[in-house]
């Protein structure tokens, strides 16, 4: 609970440029821009979607105009979460990497506005046609889902970010835009998909359909001013939509925030309304809810309110719009009375709760919903409150707010005379203060200018509560598609919503009006540390024990029969303590010592490491195993769940649940005894991989550049990217090559173009743009050198050593170098040159240097023998050795 995330720190400062206050917290906006973002969406119809196929293809700056400056409801459709792609931050890959570039959209249309839709499509790494992409993923599923979203989203306008020819670059860019042409024609069709139109939706037929122009600005035939200042946020959209991008952490794409003019192209495809090509986006678009209304209705009085608000928020007092926007508010309700579900409903209910929350902005209403606690576990009660305050001039009141919970949970209000434990926040918890008046139950309450009510809430988790994690990982994926549970209203949303909500309806009297509005938010808990302050998470529904193994994948050489030690460890998360015991389920023929252990677990948060020294047969024989934990909880044997929190400091924390095992692969590898030292770089494992081959590791740091410090290394290996994020590599790459020179073995793994501008290697060596890459992981591997080191010694490599291999071989692979170094594989995806840039050998004074673009940070996780068995051979090079052999 006490590990905190800054993600509602860094959301705080996004909170000015948010018309949607973060849930959970009372609103820091400043009323009157608040209300200003909110008014801009309240009067018209205007959707717009944008379609791409991962995390970071959106143009944040149309968004942001779209949805800060126009009051448009916009959104972006990505076809994948990102799980393919590299991870600046940490070490997670895949489905972990997913759900980091997904809260990273969120955290960006925080800043922008803008909505978030997802589909099913896994994102499988590089393509580099569409055809490949097709081969991957069954081109009606993906179709499927952005028409879905088309239908349940109802845009006027589609914008696509990729044309669908070879000219988008990645094969998956390509696939984007060819669907997005396709789900324009399907979406409006009843026949396609007909299942959909029986889950909420109906056809839906888009009117306009433009292309970002990225590559061919000729063609561009509408021009979208993103640099102009907002009065109310006090900079550009496109200032804004770079704040914005920067929340794409994973993906190193911090970007500078510059004011000054700035424009997005679109080229209009078609059109279903009379537009010329250079008319404005919504020109011949009928925006008004009139064209909703049909002949019962007519929201002109509504319409004029609105304007009528608008002019006396500009006057400077906030209080000034509340009788207009109460006006409004009735005359929304007028126009709903009576009327069945439809589209005009769904649309008057939306601008409702957004006049709500104008109301509530102008009058100085705040809501707080806090839990007491963030992570929550089945048979724990936690302490909830809602808390109202009057800030403004008007008079309030309201009822007790209305708590909703998940089936089974119970939920009872707490009478003011209940005796409450004091909040766990140690020397903050004078923040907290218990003593403050608790409200009656039931009682309706009245808040006079300035002050505040609060209500408590007891609410207990069924011991039968399920852990919840992301939905798209609750079932095993078909593949590279996510399975989705049958459940319409969360389909292509980034995460399930908050468990626990609350609706209070709050009656506010000022300027000679009254009005009630009713506003819908989440619980979450409120911590404070002393040095950042207040912080918010959200609630998480996690199990009592966490069973974390120490290495998912375990190498495990075909000689070596000792017993080996395998650990999990525990974390606990029950307030009230959890015991039990760990049993492991082993491979036939496998033991373990001891057979079983008992745990103790005192509070959340307590945590303990158990192990156990595991023995194979002694008959070896290579393969996968797997060593499985069960835990036994009040007498009851239940598979143990491996719950993980993926907690970065400017996302929201996510839990993912797995199984409880260790994955023992078995195989013939060999290295040489040397001491090894390794330069992180971002987001590898190379360290523990080294590690099982059963060598020490110590890391380089910032302050170890000096020859008595390196000379104790036999080897030294970079990380990925390291010259990306290692300032201090930088600035001690001479000192690394004087150490080479005097004869160290150096293995650099891939980076980026920022190689390019260092000069780093010891002997030109240039990454082309594009980087040559070979994205078939099952591409053909030639041996260029079959006597070189690299591939004899220890470990005889050869052509089933490239079978296994995940997601790609390689990428920024070198395309030119110098003479003097030995390119030791050839390889290349179908139809494209031989690429020979992947492992470069040169010998450097009495030295070696060794450059590789294997991608070794995937296939090393993955348990891969023969990427494992070359790995080794590299870092157990030696000069001396290799000049032997290639001058013999």
């Amino acid at each position: 609970m006490l590990q905190r995330s800054t993600f509602a720190v860094a959301a705080l400062c996004a909170a000015v440029l948010s018309a949607t206050p973060l849930v959970g917290q009372a609103s820091r906006l400043p009323g009157s821009i608040e209300a200003g973002l909110l008014l801009r969406q309240v009067d018209g119809v205007k959707r717009v979607l944008v379609v791409a196929a991962h995390p970071d293809d959106e143009d944040t700056s149309l968004l942001t105009t779209l949805a800060r400056g126009w009051g448009a409801e916009a959104a972006y459709f990505s076809f994948t979460r990102g799980e393919g792609g590299q991870n600046l931050i940490g070490t997670e890959l895949g489905e972990g990497l997913g759900i980091i570039r997904s809260g990273e959209l969120l955290a960006a249309r925080t800043i922008d506005g803008a909505g978030q839709f997802f589909g099913r499509a896994f994102d499988f790494g590089y393509s580099k046609t569409a055809e490949e992409a097709f081969a991957f993923w069954p081109r009606e599923t993906l179709l499927s889902d952005l028409v879905w979203v088309i239908r349940k989203f109802r845009p006027q306008v589609l914008v696509t970010m990729w044309g669908g020819t070879p000219r988008d670059g990645h094969g998956q860019h390509q696939l984007s835009g060819l669907l997005a042409h396709e789900a324009w024609e399907a979406a409006g069709d009843p026949t396609r998909f007909p299942e959909q139109l029986g889950q909420g939706v109906e056809a839906w037929t888009p009117l306009k359909f433009y292309r970002r122009t990225f590559f061919d600005p000729e063609a561009a035939t509408l021009a979208i001013a993103t640099g102009t200042l907002d009065p109310l946020l006090g900079r550009s959209y496109h200032q804004v939509a770079m704040q914005s991008r920067s929340q794409h952490r994973s993906q190193d794409f911090g970007s500078v925030i510059p004011p000054g003019p700035r424009s997005t192209y679109l080229a209009l495809i078609a059109t279903r309304v009379e537009a010329t090509e250079s008319d404005p986006m919504f020109t011949g678009i009928d925006t008004t809810l009139a064209s909703l209304a049909g002949p019962t209705g007519d929201p002109t009085s509504y319409r004029n309110s609105i304007e009528a608000a608008r002019e006396a928020l500009s006057a400077g007092d906030p209080i000034q719009s509340f009788p207009h926007l109460s006006r409004a508010l009735g005359q929304l309700q007028s126009l709903l009375a009576g009327r069945t579900a439809g589209e005009y409903t769904r649309e008057l209910d939306g601008r409702r709760a957004l006049v709500s929350r104008a109301i509530l902005a102008v009058a100085g209403v705040r809501v707080e919903l806090r839990s007491r606690d963030d992570i929550l576990v089945p048979g724990q009660s936690v302490l909830v409150e809602a808390r109202v305050w009057n800030g403004g001039t008007g008079n309030v009141s309201l009822d007790p707010p209305e708590l909703d919970a998940p089936a089974g949970w119970v939920v009872r209000a707490i009478e003011p005379e209940a005796e409450v434990a004091p909040d766990n926040d140690g020397p903050f918890a004078r923040f907290f203060s218990v003593d403050e008046p608790v409200s009656e139950p039931g009682v309706r309450q009245t808040i006079p200018s300035g002050e505040q009510r609060l209500w408590r809430y007891e609410v207990a988790v069924p011991t039968t509560a399920e852990p919840v994690g992301p939905y798209f990982l609750e079932q095993p994926r078909d593949g590279v598609i996510y399975r989705f549970p049958d459940e319409p209203d969360i389909r292509s949303l980034p995460f399930r919503p908050a468990p626990l909500t609350a609706t209070a309806s709050i009656a506010v009297s000022a300027g000679g009006a009254t009005s009630t509005a009713q506003v819908k938010d989440a619980f979450r808990y409120r911590g404070v540390t002393g040095l950042d302050g207040e912080f918010w998470r959200p609630i998480i529904l996690a199990p009592r024990v966490s069973v974390q193994p120490g290495r998912q994948t375990m190498i495990w050489p075909i000689d070596k029969g000792e017993a080996r030690e395998v650990e999990f460890r525990l974390v606990g998360r029950d307030p009230s303590g959890v015991a039990g015991s760990i049993e492991l389920e082993l491979p036939a023929g496998w033991s373990a010592t001891p057979s079983a252990q008992d745990f103790a677990l005192e509070s959340d948060g307590s945590e303990l490491a158990l192990k156990f020294l595991v023995e194979p047969p002694s008959t070896p024989s290579e393969g996968e195993f797997f060593v499985r934990a069960q835990t036994v909880l009040d007498g009851t044997p239940t598979p143990a769940v491996d719950a993980r929190i993926i907690d970065y400091p400017h996302l929201e924390p996510r839990l993912v649940l797995g199984e409880a095992a260790v994955r023992i692969v078995r195989f013939p590898v060999q290295v040489a005894d040397r001491r090894i030292g390794y330069v992180m770089g971002s987001g590898d494992d190379g360290p523990d991989a080294i590690r099982q081959f059963g060598l020490d590791v110590e890391l380089v740091e910032p302050g170890d550049w000096n020859s008595e410090r390196l000379d104790r290394f036999d080897t030294i290996v970079l990380g990925v990217r390291a010259y990306e994020v290692r300032e201090d590599l930088i600035a001690a790459n001479a000192t690394l090559l004087d150490w080479v020179e005097r004869g160290g073995t150096v293995v650099v793994q891939y980076n980026r173009y920022e190689f390019n501008q260092g000069e780093y290697a010891p002997y030109p060596l240039t990454i082309g743009r594009p980087a040559p890459r070979v994205t078939d992981e099952t591409a053909t591997v030639t041996i260029r050198d079959a006597a070189s080191p690299a591939i004899v010694e220890p470990n005889r490599i050869g052509a089933a050593d490239f079978e296994g291999w995940v997601q790609e071989r390689g990428l920024y692979f070198p395309s030119e170098w110098d003479d003097r170094y030995q390119a030791l594989l050839e390889m290349s995806d179908a139809g494209e040159p031989a690429r020979l840039g992947s492992l470069l050998a040169a010998p450097y004074g009495e030295g070696l240097y060794v450059h590789t673009s294997l991608s070794f940070f995937r296939q090393l996780p993955a348990g891969v023998p023969g990427a494992y068995r070359l790995f080794a051979n590299l870092i157990s090079l030696d000069a001396r050795r290799w000049r032997e052999i290639t001058t013999s």
